[in-house]
């Protein structure tokens, strides 16, 4: 009986520790995520606008260039550009301007801009607006 209540109290302290141990016990020292800020975007954010063929906006320094990625949707047609085919230029505080060019102009509707990037992999963010053409 006495091996029985010892055997009964070893499991209560130890089901005791793996819960506190569970629930914070153990804090390990992982950085935080800290996700890419866009910014400065042109065309503005819901403005009209006679033709659209080029974009620019500015990200913020943590952003990690190679991950830069702008997808422009028009109704079913979506046109990907990676960071190959953008133009990326860094600025002195760190801060990355990033322009890209259409084929050819948009002349009527409506286009979705999206940028998506990343400051560290698992650590992304997507932004994306609505551009009125007519």
């Amino acid at each position: 009986m006495l091996h029985c209540n010892r055997l009964a109290a070893a499991l209560i302290l130890s089901l005791g520790f793996n819960t506190a141990h569970a629930y914070g016990g153990n804090h390990s020292t992982g950085s935080s995520c800290e996700k890419p800020i866009f910014s400065a975007f042109q065309p503005a954010v819901n403005k009209y606008l006679q033709s659209f063929t080029e974009f620019s906006f500015v990200t913020s320094a943590n952003t990690v260039p190679t991950s830069i990625g702008v997808t422009i949707s028009v109704g079913e047609n979506k046109i990907h550009y990676s960071a190959k085919e953008l133009q990326i230029k860094p600025l002195k505080n760190g801060h990355l301007v990033v322009k890209g060019k259409l084929d050819r102009p948009l002349e009527f509707g409506f286009a979705r801009l999206s940028v998506t990037a990343h400051s560290k992999p698992g650590c992304e963010t997507t932004e994306g607006y609505l551009i009125r053409i007519h």
